[in-house]
């Protein structure tokens, strides 16, 4: 096991090497720049040359690069230049990474408390009405936009009911953690929706799947009880393509979280890349997204430990 974490994490290298370049590139190759945004119109071209001097944009696009990778293999992801000036971006990020992660961690929970025992119950019931209503809703809830969903949940509970944590706005849990969970309810039930459905339609397929295997036919053959079949052997292995599913839905739910922050008025990482994006902040924009790429690699090493919790027969390292 131990073997087999080193050798992905080796192979994370060249992975994060790559998305490096690619981040710097886009974001350079973006008209505009933190020049202008932070002189607005006094465009004087003697200022001009001297802020990206002062910034290092005079030098060619390699030679920014290897400063910026350099650093950043310490951990140093630079200083913002136009949002909060001289504030190191890992500051940044770490102020607000803890909402972010909150907001995608409480989506999940509530994707998976819909969808896991939805996607069962229209398994166990292919082809009945209950299916073709699990069906109906998992295909409204893929087909809703997150930030239409999260309008129509303000205008409910922020606009007609009235109540002071529908409007959005956020609560740390230092604060309060009543107040800070009432507060993420809606955020979590925007994002999770559409996660939902999708958890919900592969929970479905899976276990039709297994329950089509022949050790699932042996046993009722044996006598076993329907019940048990299905909670010690059909729900466990059906559970493996759902957890790569999960896996890999990370990236959505802290790419969704973007437009959800924003329209929570949410503190969080998603907020702050909107914000770089129209400041211009390089430095910032660029902390934030290779922060996510190391988010991702860290949870598809953890969905691939998983494996051998859910099945067994599964072994890393080359042992059998």
């Amino acid at each position: 096991m131990g073997v087999y974490i080193l050798k992905r994490l080796f192979l994370a290298v060249p992975t994060l090497f790559v998305a490096s370049i690619v981040i710097f590139m886009l974001i350079h190759l973006a008209p505009g720049g933190p020049v202008r945004v932070m002189l607005g119109p006094m465009q004087d071209p003697v200022l001009v040359k001297k802020l990206r001097h002062q910034l290092g944009l005079d030098l060619p696009v390699y030679q920014q690069y290897l400063r910026w990778a350099s650093k950043a293999l310490h951990g140093d992801f630079g200083i913002s230049v136009t949002i909060q000036r001289g504030s190191s971006v890992m500051d940044l990020i770490a102020q607000r990474l803890s909402v972010t992660l909150e907001v995608a961690f409480l989506a999940m929970v509530v994707a998976l408390l819909i969808a896991i025992p939805t996607g069962i119950l229209s398994a166990l019931r292919q082809n009945k009405i209950t299916d073709h209503i699990a069906r109906i809703i998992a295909l409204l809830g893929v087909s809703i936009p997150n930030f239409f969903l999260g309008i129509v949940l303000i205008l409910i509970f922020g606009v007609y009911l009235l109540q002071p944590w529908g409007a959005g706005g956020f609560v740390p849990l230092s604060k309060s953690i009543g107040g800070n969970l009432i507060r993420m309810l809606l955020p979590a039930i925007t994002l999770g929706t559409a996660y939902s459905a999708i958890v919900m339609r592969m929970m479905r397929s899976a276990m039709l799947d297994v329950m089509g295997q022949d050790y699932v036919r042996t046993a009722r053959a044996m006598g076993i009880g329907q019940q048990s079949i299905v909670r010690k052997d059909v729900v466990k292995n059906a559970l493996i393509p759902v957890v790569t599913v999960m896996g890999n839905s990370i990236g959505y739910l802290l790419g969704g979280s973007i437009v959800t922050e924003t329209v929570f008025r949410l503190p969080g990482v998603g907020n702050l890349i909107i914000t770089g994006v129209f400041r211009r902040d390089y430095p910032v924009i660029q902390g934030i997204v290779l922060t996510i790429v190391v988010v991702r690699i860290l949870t598809n090493l953890i969905v691939d430990l998983l494996y051998s919790y859910l099945d067994p027969r599964i072994r890393y390292g080359g042992a059998e």
